[in-house]
């Protein structure tokens, strides 16, 4: 049987060998001799790495659980960003993965978290082992010069920053994400590794002063060819609507440098609706990345339920991947919070665990989950379930 451990430092290259090849392919199997742990990136160094060992003690797929925690509901709770998932092509189609990946769910579940969160290269590869969309993200791309309105909008300057200005910046990127879930609790480390430093180039850091206040933020890289240059931002904040000008303004200013700016936003962010004109503008509408609840009934009891949801409900959840999930709970939730127990009822409701994570942190709504057939409850239950799973707005931005 194979085995599921932290991956030892004697097999940290074949670990990157295998990383390499699965997401650079372009390069060809590298040998794990010419690894050097001490030439990897900061990024990089965030996480532990694990992997699936066969009887003879050789790697055959790999991952690596990132720890980070998030905002849901109100509260803040750990998730594991499960990343760097790679199997070389002589062990593929043969079952290791999905191994590995249960694997990897039961030791988030002894380590105590039940959040599991990736970015997927195929949404249907894991959407059949549980996981499921959590958010979504347009990008935006114009010419900078379209954002030239915002010039004389706003007061303030903007200032150079560094890797000793990450709490003023952390400051910011609370107050953006205030009314967003699934936003990261940011660490030192995580702004340091994460945010401030690069896979291949550190970004460009600015931010903007108002009244010796920081107020925005944004991370950056400038790509360029022959025929383009594109100004990309990596990360940015907004403490409110004149932050977010003078970003813009900011933007408008790299006019005479790139044909066209590029950035991330949520779903509902207001940016189409300051621009003045549209028909240089593109955005595209795209799904972020996925999440599941690791053990459903220590998640479910730690939410936050509103105040006045009250409801005894009998659920049962199918886990693909899981057993441990696999079975019928009875939620019973008053004054904010919830227990939920194993039981041989009768179920007022039916759903996988995708659509109940969907629920959980707020990207879904019963009615919505009922509609496409993946919630199967009549009215009662729908009802309570809507109450006790009002949607949020989501959006967890972070790159793992």
């Amino acid at each position: 049987m194979p085995d599921f451990r932290p991956v030892s430092d004697d097999d940290v290259g074949a670990f990157r060998s295998m990383v390499s090849y699965a997401f650079t392919p372009t390069r060809g199997p590298t040998d794990p001799d010419e690894v050097d742990e001490d030439d990897f990136p900061a990024p990089w160094q965030v996480g532990r790495r694990y992997g699936l060992y066969d009887d003879s003690d050789d790697l055959i797929t790999v991952c690596k659980h990132v720890d980070f925690d998030v905002h849901v509901r109100g509260d803040t709770h750990a998730m594991h960003g499960l990343s760097a998932v790679a199997s070389p092509p002589e062990h593929r189609r043969q079952g290791y993965v999905g191994e590995m990946l249960r694997e990897s769910l039961a030791a988030s579940r002894d380590d105590g978290v039940y959040l599991s969160a990736l970015w997927p290269f195929k949404r249907s590869f894991y959407g059949q082992y549980g996981w499921a969309t959590c958010n979504r993200m347009v990008r935006h791309e114009l010419p900078p010069e379209r954002l030239a309105f915002a010039r004389d909008a706003t007061d303030g300057e903007f200032v150079r920053l560094s890797e000793d200005d990450w709490e003023r910046m952390d400051a910011v990127h609370d107050a953006d994400g205030a009314d967003l879930d699934l936003t990261v609790d940011r660490t030192e480390e995580w702004w340091q590794k994460r945010i401030l430093s690069g896979w291949e180039d550190d970004p460009f850091v600015y931010g903007w002063e108002r009244d010796g206040d920081l107020d925005a933020y944004l991370t950056y890289t400038v790509e360029s060819s022959e025929d383009t240059g594109t100004l990309q931002v990596r990360d940015w904040a907004c403490a409110d609507h004149d932050a977010l000008l003078a970003v813009l303004a900011f933007l408008a200013d790299h006019d005479s440098q790139v044909d066209e700016v590029a950035f991330w936003t949520g779903e509902d962010a207001d940016v189409l609706d300051v621009l003045p004109g549209l028909e240089d503008a593109t955005a595209e509408l795209a799904l972020g990345p996925m999440v599941r609840l690791v053990d459903v009934p220590p998640a479910l009891e730690a939410l936050s339920y509103p105040a006045a949801a009250a409801a005894d409900l009998v659920l049962d959840v199918t886990d693909p991947l899981a057993d441990w999930n696999d079975d019928t709970y009875r939620l019973t939730v008053e004054d904010g919070r919830a227990t939920a127990d194993r039981t041989d009822a009768d179920a007022d409701a039916e759903l996988g665990v995708g659509a109940l994570s969907q629920l959980a942190v707020g990207y879904r709504s019963a009615d919505e989950l009922a509609t496409v057939g993946e919630l199967d409850a009549d009215d009662e239950a729908l009802d309570a379930l809507a109450s006790l799973f009002p949607e949020r707005a989501t959006l967890l931005r972070e790159n793992f």
